[in-house]
């Protein structure tokens, strides 16, 4: 590790190529990360959401014990304050078709009080999924997430949105699931 006068060197030189490269505001952050770098640390991670399974493939709304859609989803959050947040899942098919439920509680007090990383799984569960008129565009919350391919009446994506207690939100979404049609 560098210590003394040629640390203060380094922070010179990267502080000077921060204020030509990014401007004056952002230079010290860029010292801060690349300093910590240098130095072995890691900043903590903010909130990631990855979709790993969505069951069944095909649902049917007319059959009350196959129109509940599963979602299995990854998640790793820098501070450890996603349990007793938010989950939303958007079903891509139409405005305002959402699912919300809050999120129990994953860290302890004291974790969540000392910013401890967390990563899991969580389950979602989506009851009753219907046949419905889809809008003519994705809502702006699965656009935001990459779907934009217009909806259709015989399959959907669903979204899965997670937000934390400190209002940091993260998503992901599922690979289309068939809608049987009456």
């Amino acid at each position: 590790m560098i210590v003394g006068p040629s640390l203060l060197l380094v922070v010179l030189v990267l502080f000077s190529i921060g204020v030509a490269t990014c401007g004056p505001l952002t230079a010290p952050f860029l010292v801060v990360v690349l300093l910590a770098s240098a130095a072995g640390c890691s900043l903590p991670e903010g909130l990631k959401v990855t979709v790993l399974e969505a069951s069944p493939g095909l649902l049917d709304p007319a059959r009350d014990d196959a129109d509940d859609l599963a979602i299995r989803v990854a998640y790793k959050d820098g501070n450890g304050d996603l349990g007793g947040g938010i989950g939303e899942i958007h079903d891509c098919r139409a405005d305002g078709v959402v699912t919300r439920l809050v999120l129990p509680p994953i860290a302890s007090e004291e974790a969540v009080a000392d910013g401890v990383a967390i990563e899991g799984k969580l389950l979602l569960h989506v009851a009753d999924v219907g046949v419905l008129e889809p809008d003519l565009a994705s809502p702006a919350a699965c656009v935001e997430l990459g779907v934009v391919d217009a909806p259709l009446t015989d399959r959907a994506r669903f979204c899965v949105v997670l937000e934390d207690l400190g209002g940091e939100r993260a998503g992901d979404c599922t690979d289309e699931i068939m809608i049987a049609l009456p």
